[in-house]
């Protein structure tokens, strides 16, 4: 390979003439950039530099957890003045929970009482983060509503039900808090009645989402239906075809 250096002090290697907007041009079709590989000690810690410097980028080929709050795991980093930061790869992401097609809820009907809220769990997940990473939830859940009792039998007050879908963690690690709520979507539902025929929607749907910036460790989290209305009346989570969940880790360290 070439190596060329031009008066205008672009330097070229494997070519004569660098791109005009580039102090280096690296050409070559059988070889690549090797970063220079080093062991960091902590992404709060600029050895083995001296001092954070923005802009260094190298490859770490440590795995140190000794600092908890700032752990390093292989891979690119880059320096934006103040700490070390992970350059994420695609094969970095991490599907923890769907992905699939299959529907994710067979039918669950709840009775919903005048005037009252039922909390209803609908699937729960279990999952390990081996490094902190950032953690995507979302959902596509499906329900109808009928009158209570009944499944079949359509709604006819023209009353509003409200019902929230969203993730609940049931078990944590320390700092990360539990039975709170997270990512609603709320779904608003009121039945129109004329000439004493109750027409019904069919199947409506709630997205929940959420984005969670989360440490290592262990976490249990349900996916969770909120329904409550003025009057009586019967939700039908999962009535579709088309319920999924997705969970999607990214390792932010």
């Amino acid at each position: 390979m070439g190596f060329y250096l031009v008066t205008n002090a672009q330097v070229g290697v494997g070519l004569s003439s660098p791109n005009s907007y580039a102090q280096l041009d690296i050409t070559s079709t059988n070889k690549g950039f090797l970063l220079p590989r080093v062991a960091l000690v902590a992404t709060n810690n600029s050895a083995p530099l001296t001092s954070h410097v923005a802009g260094m980028t190298v490859y770490n080929t440590a795995t140190n957890t000794s600092v908890a709050a700032n752990p390093v795991y292989p891979g690119e980093y880059y320096n934006d003045g103040t700490q070390w930061q992970r350059n994420s790869a695609l094969n970095d992401v991490r599907m923890i929970a769907g992905g699939t097609i299959a529907d994710l809820l067979s039918s669950i009907p709840v009775d919903i009482s005048a005037g009252s809220t039922v909390n209803t769990t609908l699937t729960t997940f279990s999952f390990t983060l081996d490094r902190p990473s950032s953690v995507e939830f979302g959902g596509n859940i499906s329900m109808s509503f009928t009158a209570n009792g009944d499944s079949n039998v359509p709604v006819g007050d023209s009353s509003v039900k409200l019902v929230t879908v969203n993730f609940i963690f049931t078990s944590a690690p320390s700092g990360i808090a539990v039975n709170t709520p997270f990512g609603d979507s709320t779904m608003t539902y009121m039945n129109a009645t004329t000439a004493n025929i109750t027409t019904i929607t069919g199947n409506l749907y709630t997205s929940p989402h959420a984005v969670l910036q989360l440490p290592a460790g262990s976490y249990v989290v349900n996916l969770n239906g909120s329904a409550s209305g003025a009057t009586a009346f019967r939700v039908n989570y999962g009535s579709g075809i088309r319920d999924l969940a997705q969970i999607k880790a990214t390792p932010t360290k």
